[in-house]
């Protein structure tokens, strides 16, 4: 049986990594922390996007645009064995995005680095399409994980389910209300305006929520996206502390 941390180690190694989409981004994000630190891969969390601060308060992040001063706190904190963070401030309640440029200043500076960027916003909703702005990637990104939730599966397009809820019908050619089916959100995944939008390096497609939906409908699901350009299709149990992957598809 493979363990978890054979499953994130495949999820790990250095570069950018991109989140996008909706339903789990920052539960992929502390996962990935978490498991980068087990195998000793430095890693670094940052977003193009907004993220709220207690969401990332556990990192003990700098708040700097100045290059220096990020890769020298970013550096002490892991040599020290922590995971590395920084922003541009905060506002309010959430912290502030950085710009492209500097996450790629950082990477080429530090390539054994693994770079987290969450670069899509959801309003913690389970299913959204890009507006034309977003996802915000940095440039020499080498992996975009796309985060879709299977519990869309059977659940209607509404505004408590759906982020930019006009633009995913527009995709899925349906009312407010439709019932989403396999093929309806297979659309938002392979569409070249839906979840990997703007998206850079492999694609990998990253589904939560696999122990709350018939298998026989998400492997429905499954056949409409494994023989578009994904690299791979990672299923996965649970949300944040209790998210574990339960299977690794590998499509190309």
């Amino acid at each position: 049986m493979v363990s978890q941390t054979q499953y994130w180690n495949r999820l790990i190694s250095p570069g950018i990594v991109a989140l996008v989409g909706a339903g789990g981004k920052t539960t992929v994000l502390s996962k990935l922390v978490e498991y980068g630190r087990l195998q000793g891969q430095p890693v670094v969390v940052t977003t193009t996007t907004h993220l709220y601060e207690s969401q990332v308060a556990q990192y003990e992040p700098v708040y700097a645009t100045n290059i220096n001063e990020i890769d020298e706190y970013c550096t002490k904190r892991i040599l020290k064995g922590y995971c590395g963070a920084w922003f541009s401030g905060v506002t309010g309640t959430k912290v502030d995005s950085v710009d492209c440029d500097t996450i790629d200043s950082l990477s080429a500076l530090h390539p054994n680095w693994q770079i987290v960027v969450e670069a899509d916003g959801a309003r913690e909703k389970w299913l959204k399409a890009p507006k034309e702005t977003e996802p915000v990637i940095p440039k020499t990104t080498k992996t975009t994980i796309g985060v879709v939730n299977l519990q869309m599966l059977g659940a209607p397009l509404d505004e408590e389910h759906v982020h930019n809820i006009e633009l995913v019908q527009s995709i899925v050619h349906r009312d407010t209300g439709a019932i989403v089916t396999p093929h309806m959100l297979s659309q938002i995944v392979t569409h070249p305006q839906g979840l990997f939008q703007y998206s850079r390096g492999k694609k990998i497609l990253f589904c939560t929520g696999y122990d709350t939906v018939q298998h026989r409908i998400i492997e429905s699901f499954i056949e409409h996206v494994v023989d578009s350009d994904i690299s791979a299709i990672v299923l996965a149990d649970g949300y944040k502390a209790s998210c574990e992957i339960r299977r690794i598809i590998q499509c190309r």
